[in-house]
């Protein structure tokens, strides 16, 4: 977990830039666009598809110092891309399975970069709390992709409203996997989509053991160091 070092200049601590604060803002972005973009138009499920591929360009700054993993997600995220817009044109349920894992493959690892990042040793920073929040956003994100998997290769896994496979099908699935996966990973337990099979409950269960335990441990620790290290600093 980390820890203060209070020998470490102030500056360095509480005025390094909020490196992370363009990442957080595209991954909410992401998330009100899906609610407003509706997936029965070409064009908004194009807008939609675009800011997939945004998120994946901002996830690229965080991954910027690894070549290595830069190339892998830049390569797997315009692949992912290249894929979504190819199922417009001609339906291939194998097109949106290979794009699901590019960008699975993406955020897992941004998922990575910013594990890095924030939990490195140093000062509990602003721009830590930022990196753990985008790394919240993100635990969603990958099991919406992993339920749309799921739902793919075993259908009425959830209780959706939809479950065709064409382009269409698949945004408005993910868009209500990507609800699904936020309600479960804060256990609000709304109830209005359900895991009916024995994956799809155990994934959930998972995703909501995930998000107490993250929130709890993780953030708590980091906004209580930060506070005591802003008090030290004032003194």
């Amino acid at each position: 977990m980390i820890l203060a070092q209070p020998n470490e200049p102030s500056k360095r601590g509480f005025m390094r830039p909020l490196s992370h604060l363009e990442l957080l803002l595209t991954l909410v972005f992401l998330q009100i666009s899906q609610s407003f973009l509706s997936s029965e138009h070409l064009v908004q499920r194009s807008v939609f598809n675009f800011t997939l591929l945004f998120v994946v360009f901002s996830a690229l700054r965080t991954l910027s110092q690894s070549k290595t993993w830069t190339f892998i997600a830049l390569a797997a995220g315009v692949l992912g891309y290249a894929l979504i817009s190819y199922s417009e044109f001609a339906s291939s349920v194998w097109s949106l399975v290979i794009s699901d894992l590019c960008f699975f493959v993406v955020f897992s690892l941004l998922l990575l970069a910013l594990g890095e990042s924030v939990f490195s040793k140093g000062l509990s920073d602003l721009n830590r709390i930022i990196g753990a929040v985008c790394i919240y956003f993100i635990i969603g994100l990958l099991f919406a992709l992993l339920y749309s998997l799921l739902e793919t290769f075993q259908p009425e896994s959830f209780s959706l409203s939809v479950h065709e496979n064409d382009a269409a099908g698949h945004q408005d699935r993910f868009g209500q996997l990507l609800y699904f996966s936020n309600v479960t990973l804060t256990t609000l337990g709304y109830g209005d989509i359900q895991p009916v099979s024995r994956p799809a409950r155990s994934f959930a269960t998972l995703e909501a053991l995930i998000g107490q335990l993250y929130l709890a441990i993780v953030i708590a620790r980091l906004v209580g160091v930060h506070i005591a290290n802003a008090s030290r600093t004032r003194e």
